[in-house]
């Protein structure tokens, strides 16, 4: 049973409905239902009557509830104490390719030189990284900041602009910073809906009230810039992305507006291995 279920019963009996917790808890309402329905499952017995009113205990919802804060604060001790029972200077963490292929590397040799052995696990978006720390697979995530409750720990590392790539023949390719009137009209080559960059130029082209065209979605960044340098579109991707930028057919050109960037963080299972692992990651 995932522990977050118990959180978030315990914010729906707080709020007293399911809309104001999931707003409090940012997940869909129908995301914190299931939640709760599980633990139902799980006890093997009703614990809230809803109604167009909100939500009220069942018998057995009052027990419950006036146990969790003991055992949540049972498990949070008992997750401490297993931390400190690990082997010293081994983590797992979770990060995106983007910063895997550009950022991670010379921080984990770094690591290793002070003896501590990291294991890295990488997924294409922010929220997949995230899951796996819920679900205890890794003890750490590198990847953009998020909202998240208070069992976790999370520290800004760096904040990075977002550039739009086009080819060299693009009649915008001279400019020294591009404006999304500029580019409205283009056909657009992207990550999926669930990467937080993808979420950051639909909200500069809603900005604008300018429809996103949409002709491809690429998870990879060096492939979404490949496309573009074969006459497909242009795109938008993080500075860590360019770093490397070997291609003579396409060109990087800062965004000019407010929502052009990503912040990426650390996010921990514990403020122990939070503590632990950032001064290695930090920008200095």
């Amino acid at each position: 049973m995932n522990i977050d279920y118990f959180r978030s019963f315990v914010e729906t009996v707080n709020q007293k409905s399911l809309s104001k917790a999931s707003e409090r808890l940012n997940i869909s309402q129908p995301a914190l239902s299931k939640q709760i329905r599980k633990l139902e499952d799980f006890f093997d017995a009703p614990l809230l009557v809803r109604s167009t009113s909100g939500v009220v205990l069942t018998e057995a919802g009052e027990l419950v509830y006036k146990r969790l804060p003991q055992i949540l604060g049972d498990l949070s001790i008992l997750q401490n104490d297993l931390n400190s029972l690990k082997e010293i200077g081994s983590y797992r963490i979770g990060t995106l390719p983007s910063l895997a292929g550009n950022y991670i590397p010379s921080r984990i040799l770094k690591l290793k030189e002070n003896g501590i052995h990291v294991e890295v696990v990488i997924k294409n978006a922010s929220q997949e990284v995230f899951e796996l720390l819920k679900n205890g697979e890794i003890d750490a995530a590198i990847i953009e900041e998020m909202p998240v409750n208070k069992t976790y720990w999370q520290k800004e590392i760096f904040e990075e602009p977002l550039y739009a790539i086009l080819r060299t023949s693009h009649q915008l390719s001279g400019k020294q910073s591009v404006q999304i009137e500029e580019i409205s009209d283009e056909e657009f080559v992207l990550y999926p809906p669930f990467c937080t960059i993808r979420e950051s130029v639909s909200r500069m082209f809603h900005e604008q009230e300018k429809e996103l065209k949409i002709i491809r979605e690429i998870d990879f960044g060096d492939f979404l810039i490949g496309y573009v340098a074969a006459g497909s579109g242009i795109t938008v991707v993080p500075e860590m992305s360019i770093k490397n930028l070997g291609n003579s057919f396409v060109k990087a050109i800062p965004l000019n507006h407010s929502l052009a960037k990503r912040t990426i963080s650390l996010i921990a299972n514990s403020i122990t291995t939070g503590k632990a692992l950032y001064p290695f990651f930090k920008k200095r």
